[in-house]
């Protein structure tokens, strides 16, 4: 269901950029809505939105995959890959989503700031970049750790990559490259993670 709504979404949004169907607006007020909070254009957050959804869609199936007994005995890499994707997109749409109903950009309470310097978030997803490296590193074989990890290292992605425009136009939050990196490294998680699942699956049916 969540792949046909996201495939839905980016259809009906190249339709509407392709041949200009502002009808379609009509029917949309709230994307119109949401398109002023991410400062992208109305065909653009549909597609965004669209490939989302896709996205939930893809996790839901690895999830169940991920669930079932069959697979279980072969699926350590899948899992880290399922959690590395997880908390990536997690944590994306978390700061996003801060910013945008807190102000953060302009409300100097939400932000935090060291002897004059902006204490930018992706500082932070460079820290839990780095902590979730090392513990991958030296974990041991323990699982925990490893999930642990895994998830440190996909939500200190997600911040980074969540102020990629930031970092690339030299202030600019809102800039298209963010969205674009995002864009880009889930895919590359996503194929990866949907590689494993063929791995696994035909692993199981030796």
């Amino acid at each position: 269901m969540c792949i046909i709504s996201g495939a839905t979404f980016i259809i009906a949004a190249l339709i509407d950029a392709v041949f200009f169907l502002n009808v379609l607006n009509m029917f949309t007020n709230e994307f119109i809505d949401a398109a002023m909070l991410l400062r992208m254009t109305y065909e653009s957050t549909l597609m965004f939105i669209g490939y989302t959804i896709l996205l939930f869609g893809m996790l839901s199936s690895a999830f169940s995959m991920l669930r079932d007994h069959r697979f279980k005995s072969n699926s350590k890499k899948l899992q880290i890959l399922f959690i590395i994707l997880s908390s990536f997109i997690i944590s994306f749409f978390i700061a996003r989503t801060f910013v945008v109903l807190l102000s953060a950009d302009i409300n100097p309470t939400c932000q935090l700031w060291v002897k004059g310097y902006r204490v930018h978030h992706f500082f932070f997803g460079i820290g839990l970049l780095v902590i979730g490296g090392w513990l991958g590193h030296f974990q041991l074989g323990r699982r925990l750790v490893t999930w642990i990890s895994a998830g440190l290292y996909g939500g200190g992605l997600g911040l980074v990559v969540d102020e990629f425009g930031l970092l690339l136009t030299f202030g600019d939050y809102w800039a298209i490259q963010s969205y674009i990196f995002f864009v880009l490294i889930s895919q590359f998680l996503l194929i990866t993670l949907l590689f494993e699942s063929y791995k696994v699956f035909n692993a199981s049916r030796v």
